[in-house]
């Protein structure tokens, strides 16, 4: 069953890194690049629970800071998703939960995310912070992750029933 697990979350999270980074951020779209690995964590977070929900997440940082050339703070991306992944998948319970309420916490999600890499930024002395810029790059990735939730969310809960089935039985 970890095996299962370990192989479908880290096909999850490659396919997501190369998406955002390669074509999403291409893209050209109005504020920030749609964040596809947070959706990507909280649709595992949501599936199978908030311990693979938070592996997700630092698993997903790590690969966010090794695969994009940035100066920014190498780790902070793993720890702002460990913290999405645990908080998604302890808050909700996936038995109880439609495509629309999910699809709010994906988007509240990419938007908490952002505000926080902001924040804990600015907190261990980034400069690279623009505060006039942060409301509407956070505006948009809450939108933009409100239309991955729609898709990722299901797709991700699909191939988790069918690829760890033990994960589901109570």
């Amino acid at each position: 069953m970890i095996i299962r697990q370990l192989v479908v979350i880290g096909s999850l999270l490659l396919a997501a890194v190369v998406l955002q980074t390669t074509v999403l951020s291409r893209i050209g779209l109005p504020g920030a690049t749609p964040d596809l690995v947070v959706v990507t964590v909280v649709a595992v977070a949501l599936a199978l629970g908030p311990g693979p929900g938070a592996l997700t997440g630092f698993l997903g940082g790590a690969l966010l800071d090794i695969a994009t050339p940035s100066d920014a703070i190498v780790g902070l991306a793993s720890i702002v998703l460990v913290g999405v992944g645990l908080v998604v998948g302890v808050s909700l319970d996936r038995d109880e939960f439609n495509i629309w309420v999910t699809s709010l916490v994906a988007g509240a999600a990419c938007g908490a995310a952002a505000l926080a890499t902001a924040l804990l930024s600015a907190v261990l002395g980034s400069e690279r912070i623009i505060w006039d810029v942060v409301p509407g790059v956070t505006l948009t990735t809450v939108l933009y992750g409100l239309i991955l939730g729609r898709v990722m969310i299901p797709l991700v809960g699909l191939l988790s029933r069918r690829l760890v089935p033990e994960a589901y039985q109570d």
